[in-house]
């Protein structure tokens, strides 16, 4: 209703507005507000105590200044007071024991290390001080008093002395001023005669009782330190000796004590450690401290439970710690009871086979390498299927060549025979084949000694001729007897010519379980098995094994065969030897067989330091050297080196030549991606390439353990089968070789030779081609009137060149090669011959023999042992050289066994050469014309004398000659064979001609084999002398000595053919299909004559 307003009335709700209210979001507001109240509540409360802490820091710091400034107060009035005390009594004794009391006190509450260093070097000193009369040092005063007064001085100093021995090895600036006030304080401590004016019981406990209090401080880990921070060549400073004598004076206080046990576990890892310790300190200290420490007490520690000790060492410590206990104990040796010298065998092989191999060898490698080379693979050893490949040694960490000086004494000839001079022998004897009878090392003395001089072979590599020498000269024991007209003659020096080392440890072996499953197997023919290498209860064995084979492979080194052959004078006997022979044999074929399933960087189960790879090395090498000798003169029952577990040799053929192929495929493509390497190239870059190849190549090696076997132990497999796979590697080369497969492939290159100048028209024509000589070379005669002589080549034209030019360039009158007594070709060794000319046609020679090899020709060319030998990539032994030179060998064998005076041979370190006509001598070693030849050093000289005569002096035409020849044959189908059988892969066998073989593997065309003519022709041949029946297949085949595996392998067959019956012809030959062409003469008498004439005749092609 209208009531006159015009403004319209509020609405009021007097009952609120009611809203929604969520439960859980309210309580979780209350959570909030609580929180933040509590964290509020929490900072105050941290405020207040950041603030109660602050105060009481900084009234703490102010009362420590407090504290300070009155200690330093004090100090004066106790100096004051020391020197006016002239003579001790209860009052002065009980006020300087307070004051000193107090001083030390006060030092431990407000010492802070920045600013109190000065005032602990104070306090030191202060300690230390001696009153006036009785010369009674200040820390040892208080002892003069109470019982109370005693034991709280002890108390405190027991507080104090922690304390000091913290800060001595954290604080790292002390002058050398303050450092020998810290230690003239613990000599005060620990030395009884400071306590002289106590009773004499009380001052012996009480320098014990600070010694060990300082020990269980760990003194000893905090002055290595403080050792380690003085610089090396600083010795001038008396601290550094004082720290010394009293780490040996703690250590002597701590052997009856309960802890003795830690303390010589913390001297031995912290202070023995000290890198080149003796080379710290000036001579009088080196000299007390070497006579007060107790290095017996500390071996036989070692030895015993502590062993885990040394092998828990970080490996930065372990040569330091070598390297001063040979310093410290080198000259003890001699002197050492067995027990010590056992416990000193057993420290030294335990610290030799932890210490990292890469740096030693890296500072022990000799600039010289020829006189320190022994392994019989010379340089074709990074190249062998399955061999490591080594890269550049540039990661190897540089070691001090003073140390190095301290380590070389390990294998110093002096320090070995003490050592095995000295331990402990069994009370058994054993006879030499010489009659002398000598005492027999132990079963463990063995074991140890084998453990320790395997360890120095491995870890100095280029000292093991000089370790291994000096072993063949040693006698063991003084008790040694000689029986009179034994022939035994003894040096000066104590040692006899005796090898009985070498049958005392092959002995040992024998009595091996081991040896015994070994001969086992050989008898019942079945294949050894691999867990003999991995377990853990043939680790001495294993170990015997390896020093056997490398202590007879060095004595094979310089034995003649006619010492070899001597039962009298070969250490072992030849029955021994077969028998050695047979067991490395296999054991060096289980380890190639098996190289899939072997890690060969690992250790032999049980071993510490003995690898499967080294292992097999050796065992390799010396397998090696004995089927040499055998080679040369047997010793060996037929097919002893013949597996003696059966093989089968079809299936094995036919995975190696897939091995092969596969293995070559592998090669093109890498060296198709090598392409691009030019002289541009980095070093670095060419080296790391030639590495990948390298692995590659022994990757696949390791997937084929048979091309392993047939490249390092060949002759397990018959020659016949080898020949076989020979052929068949050629075959699937010349499959792969473009333009080389059909029946009459395109020719390579062409060449016109003049039948004077065979050689050098050969080399001009030929040697541009490389490994394209491989294919098919068209030749073409020039007679003396400048006429190309009549014929086709289908190969027999070029097996004539390549018989002529062999004749030619081997002749001696030519200048590259040279006879040898028996008549025996090898290189040149002058000069000249090296040069690059004469290179260049050694290697054009190499190419030639390359290619008889390739397609199965023989030569007429007879070559030295030592020269295929290098050829081979093999090292050259004195057993080699009387070949060469016999009257050199007579005199280095004389000079073996001499037992007189060097000196009145006046014999040097050089040889003569003759060059046109002049005498030039040449140094063997650095410095050879001032080093005489003495009875210690005369193996080395023999070795390196026979070494130059044999290696060196033909060394470069041996690898020109070898370069050639791989470029078409593969050098690893050429490591199948030996240097004989060699000799019979390029000319043939040294055997007659089987007219038996030769009849039955001929063919007929137009003839009956019962035809006349035929029966005459065989009528003649059955008369002809070896001389005639030579011609006559030369005349056929252009080769004189039969095929290596008998006619049946000619390619095609011998045949006769009827060339009419026009009986006035001669008879005529197409060597290149091996064709007789024969007239059907029906007068025997005729057949002869005119058969004779035309082998006698050595015309060429224009006969036919």
């Amino acid at each position: 209703m209208f009531d006159g307003s015009f403004k319209s009335r509020r609405t009021i709700n007097l009952g609120g507005n009611k809203q929604q209210v969520d439960k859980q979001k309210l309580l979780r507001q209350a959570q909030e507000e609580r929180r933040i109240r509590e964290a509020e509540r929490a900072r105050l409360k941290a405020a207040e105590r950041i603030q109660a802490w602050y105060r009481g820091r900084t009234v703490a710091a102010r009362v420590r200044q407090d504290i300070r400034d009155n200690w330093d107060m004090e100090i004066i009035t106790l100096l004051n007071n020391m020197g006016s005390t002239a003579q001790l009594n209860p009052t002065t004794i009980a006020q300087l024991s307070q004051e000193a009391e107090s001083s030390v006190q006060k030092l431990l509450i407000f010492f802070r290390p920045n600013s109190d260093h000065r005032r602990v070097v104070q306090l030191c000193c202060n300690l230390s001080l001696t009153t006036g009369a009785t010369k009674t040092r200040l820390v040892a005063i208080p002892f003069q008093s109470t019982p109370d007064q005693q034991a709280s001085w002890q108390r405190l100093l027991g507080r104090f002395l922690p304390f000091l021995v913290q800060h001595l090895g954290t604080y790292s600036n002390w002058s050398e001023q303050e450092a020998e006030s810290v230690f003239a304080l613990f000599d005060t401590l620990t030395l009884p005669e400071t306590y002289l004016s106590t009773q004499d019981t009380q001052a012996v406990s009480l320098s014990k009782h600070f010694s060990q209090t300082l020990s269980s401080a760990g003194i000893l880990p905090q002055l290595a330190q403080f050792l380690s921070r003085i610089p090396i060549d600083d010795k001038n400073k008396p601290s550094f000796g004082k720290a010394l004598l009293l780490t040996v004076r703690i250590l002597r206080a701590s052997e009856q004590a309960p802890g003795r046990m830690e303390t010589a576990n913390q001297f031995v890892s912290h202070i023995l450690t000290v890198p080149l310790l003796p080379n710290r300190m000036p001579i009088e200290t080196l000299s007390t401290f070497t006579s007060r420490l107790p290095l017996d007490t500390i071996l036989l520690h070692l030895s015993g439970t502590s062993l885990a000790a040394i092998t828990s060492l970080p490996q930065y410590k372990v040569t330091p710690l070598l390297s001063n206990i040979l310093a410290f104990g080198y000259q003890r040796v001699a002197k050492m009871t067995p027990t010590v010298s056992n416990a000193y065998l057993h420290v030294l092989t335990a610290l030799l086979a932890l210490v990292p191999r890469d740096s030693i060898e890296s500072a022990s490698k000799r600039a010289t390498d020829d006189d320190e080379d022994m392994d019989d693979i010379e340089w074709r050893s990074e190249d062998l299927p399955g061999s490591s490949p080594k890269s550049p040694d540039s990661s190897a960490a540089k070691l001090d060549p003073r140390m190095m000086k301290w380590l070389s004494l390990a294998y110093d000839s002096n320090h070995l025979n003490d050592i095995l001079g000295s331990i402990e022998r069994s009370r058994t004897v054993a006879s030499t084949p010489t009659g002398v009878t000598q005492d027999v090392l132990s079963a463990d003395s063995i074991g140890e000694i084998t453990h320790l001089l395997l360890n120095l072979i491995t870890l100095f590599p280029s000292h093991k001729i000089n370790i291994l020498s000096n072993l063949m000269y040693f006698k063991f024991g003084s008790n040694a007897m000689t029986p009179a007209g034994s022939g035994v003659a003894q040096a000066s020096s104590g040692k006899v010519f005796s090898v009985s080392i070498i049958k005392i440890f092959l002995d040992a072996f024998t009595s091996t379980k081991l040896y015994e499953q070994l001969l086992l197997s050989m008898k019942r023919d079945t294949p050894l098995s691999v867990q003999l290498v991995m377990d853990h209860s043939h680790a001495k064995a294993w170990n015997l094994l390896a020093f056997v084979a490398e202590l007879y492979c060095q004595i094979l080194v310089t034995m003649g065969d006619d010492e070899f052959y001597d039962e009298s004078r070969n250490p072992i006997g030849l029955q021994s030897v077969i028998t050695l022979a047979s067991v490395v044999r296999d054991v060096a074929f289980l380890l190639w067989w098996n190289d899939n399933s072997l890690n060969m960087e690992s250790n032999v189960g049980g071993s510490m330091n003995l690898r499967i790879g080294y292992l097999r090395d050796i065992v390799t090498k010396l397998t090696r050297q004995l089927h040499a000798r055998d080679s040369r003169k047997s010793f060996c029952p037929k097919d002893h080196w013949l597996l003696s577990m059966p093989l089968d040799m079809n299936a094995f053929k036919r995975a190696v030549i897939q091995d092969e192929e596969s293995l070559s495929h592998d090669q093109e493509v890498d060296d198709h991606d090598g392409d691009d390497i030019t002289m541009a190239d980095s070093e670095h870059v060419r080296v790391q390439r030639s590495i990948n190849r390298r692995q590659r190549t022994s990757q696949l090696a390791r997937l084929s353990p048979r091309l392993g076997v047939l490249n390092n132990i060949p002759f397990v497999i018959r020659f016949e089968d080898r020949v076989s796979i020979f052929r068949a590697f050629v075959e699937s080369d010349r499959q792969r070789t473009p333009g080389m497969s059909g029946f009459h492939p395109h020719p390579v290159g062409q060449a016109r030779i003049h039948r004077g100048t065979v050689f050098e028209d050969g080399y001009e024509h030929l040697n541009h081609l490389g490994s394209k000589l491989k294919g098919r070379i068209a030749i073409s005669f020039i007679d003396q009137y400048g006429m190309t002589e009549a014929g086709i080549d289908g190969g027999g034209v070029f097996k004539e060149f390549l018989t002529s030019l062999v004749l030619q360039a081997f002749n001696t009158n030519y200048g590259l090669f040279m006879n040898t007594s028996d008549q025996l070709l090898y290189p040149n060794p002058h000069r000249f011959a090296q040069e690059r000319t004469q290179l260049k046609h050694y290697e054009f020679l190499g190419r030639i023999l390359g290619k008889a090899l390739y397609e199965g020709i023989l030569i007429d060319a007879a070559f030295a042992g030592f020269f295929l030998s290098k050829c081979l990539g093999q090292v050259n032994y004195l057993d080699d050289l009387p070949s060469l030179d016999p009257e050199l060998y007579r005199g280095l064998m004389f000079l073996k066994n001499y037992e007189g005076s060097f000196e009145d041979l006046s014999l040097y370190f050089t040889v003569d050469d003759q060059e046109l006509g002049q005498t030039i001598t040449r140094e063997l070693i650095p410095n050879g014309a001032n080093t005489m030849v003495t009875r210690e050093n005369r193996i080395r000289y023999i070795y390196l004398t026979a070494h130059y005569r044999l290696n060196t002096q033909i060394d470069r035409q041996c690898k020109a000659f070898f370069r050639g020849l791989s470029d078409l044959i593969d050098p690893k189908w050429l490591w199948m064979f030996n240097q004989q059988e060699l000799q019979v892969m390029l000319g043939g066998a040294q055997t007659g001609i089987s007219l038996k073989d030769l009849a039955q593997n001929v063919v007929y065309s137009n003839f009956k084999r019962t035809d006349p003519t035929i029966e005459y022709f065989w009528s003649v041949v059955e008369e002809m002398s070896e001389e005639d029946r030579r011609l006559l297949v030369k005349f056929v085949t252009s080769c004189a000595r039969p095929p290596l595996l008998g006619f049946a392998e000619l390619n095609p067959k011998l045949c006769i053919r009827n060339a009419g019956q026009e009986e006035d012809r001669l008879p005529t030959s197409s060597t290149c299909m091996n064709l007789l062409k024969l007239p059907a003469f029906t007068s025997r008498q005729r057949l002869k004559e005119k058969l004779m004439y035309a082998i006698h005749s050595e015309a060429g092609f224009d006969l036919s």
